[in-house]
């Protein structure tokens, strides 16, 4: 009897080991092992539910996995600001404005994502509100951007001051009222050193945010008000400060490089050579308006600059397009070991009013190619395909092991 209970016992274990092997996929872990099987002591004559010994309620994931997207510059012109504007509204107010085409297209993506981060590139909550060269823009848009899943702004940037002190103080109370996690700039130093790096727990990995600007268009930052600037001192401080609290990855935010350049700088490349030596896992740009080239491994991620999310503009060649990144962080739950799997890159089209939608808009691009949607603006479609296709001929976004 009990060479038999010990048969059956051994048959169950050889079937669990086959039934639960699988793939990791991504979103979704679905490769798991057993617990350590505890099969109670057998005694003759006694019954067994070998079952519960076999097959334990509680299993243990083998990987954890977590999801981070990353968006681009989200810009605010003049003639987006009177799109939005409600017919008849008054301009001054905020609520007179909406912005529920500015996400539409990607906001089940950003649900989907662990974590989505964007680039703000306008003070907000300081009427009359205004584009390019001096930016302002209605909170509204900041609660459209939570509903559609952002949960990290990045405020660091040189157009950050362009309504001064008052604008500046505006844009803290406007992300504070709205409950909406930001970082880059702060009320005071105070604010700063408590604050930077901005940390997440997401599943038991801890990473840290560090988002930096290479200047503020010659505005003096206003007393006692701080931003986080391209000092390498305080930069690569920031970083040990983040390793110091237990990260397992740290991002680094750059506002930085030369507009409409699809490489590059010299200075950008020294940046970026120095942030992976002091620690920076993943590096995400802003500030060129046009996405830049790329590298990545299994344990780096390089890009200079996604480009433009959503604005005005259409020349130069590229303004258009931009890069939605998905970073995809896997640890090991034996060894702690952290490993980054190869990042979901989607290209992004962003349409203006009445060219793809009745307002202004973003689109994967591989949706419209793909025939779920339809552009009925001909001249847009074909400036978007051959725009697209452009850019990956010139393969600036590769997989580089050497990247360390």
């Amino acid at each position: 009897m009990r060479k038999r209970i010990l048969l059956f016992i051994a048959a169950l274990v050889v079937s669990a080991a086959f039934a639960t092997t699988g793939e990791c996929r991504w979103k979704k872990k679905v490769r798991h092992i057993p617990s350590p099987l505890l099969v109670p002591e057998l005694e003759l004559g006694r019954e067994v539910n070998a079952s519960k010994a076999v097959f334990p309620s509680r299993l243990v994931e083998l990987y954890d996995t977590i999801s981070i997207t990353f968006i681009g510059d989200v810009m605010q012109h003049g003639k987006q600001l009177r799109d939005a504007l409600i017919e008849g509204a008054d301009p001054k107010l905020a609520g007179s404005y909406q912005y529920e085409y500015t996400f539409k297209y990607i906001e089940e993506r950003l649900l989907e994502s662990d974590l989505a981060v964007a680039n703000m590139e306008f003070p907000v909550g300081l009427p009359p509100y205004s584009g390019y060269p001096l930016f302002s823009a209605p909170e509204t848009i900041i609660h459209q951007a939570q509903k559609s899943g952002i949960d990290l702004f990045l405020l660091a940037n040189n157009h950050l001051l362009d309504k001064g002190k008052k604008g500046f103080m505006s844009t803290l109370d406007a992300y504070e009222r709205a409950g909406a996690k930001y970082t880059g700039a702060y009320r005071t130093p105070q604010q700063q050193a408590s604050e930077n790096p901005v940390m997440y727990n997401i599943k038991g990995i801890r990473v840290a945010f560090i988002n930096f600007t290479y200047g503020t268009n010659g505005i003096p930052v206003p007393h006692p008000c701080t931003i986080n600037l391209m000092d390498s001192i305080y930069v690569k401080e920031t970083i040990a400060k983040a390793r110091e609290m237990g990260s397992d990855i740290i991002v680094c935010l750059p506002h930085w490089g030369e507009e409409y350049s699809l490489t590059p700088s010299a200075q950008q490349k020294r940046w970026a050579a120095m942030l992976l030596r002091e620690g920076a896992d993943i590096i995400m740009g802003s500030h060129p308006h046009v996405p830049q080239s790329a590298e990545y491994s299994s344990h780096k991620a390089l890009f200079y600059s996604l480009g433009n999310y959503i604005s005005n503009q259409t020349t130069p060649d590229y303004t258009q397009l931009e890069m939605m990144v998905t970073i995809q962080i896997r640890k090991d739950s034996y060894t702690g070991e952290i490993s980054l799997l190869p990042p979901r890159i989607e290209y992004l089209w962003c349409f203006k009013k009445d060219e793809f939608a009745p307002h202004y808009t973003v689109v994967p691009v591989e949706d419209i190619i793909g025939k779920k949607y339809e552009v009925t603006n001909s001249f847009q479609r074909s400036r978007m395909e051959r725009t697209y296709r452009s850019f990956l001929e010139k393969g600036l976004v590769k997989e580089n092991e050497s990247l360390k």
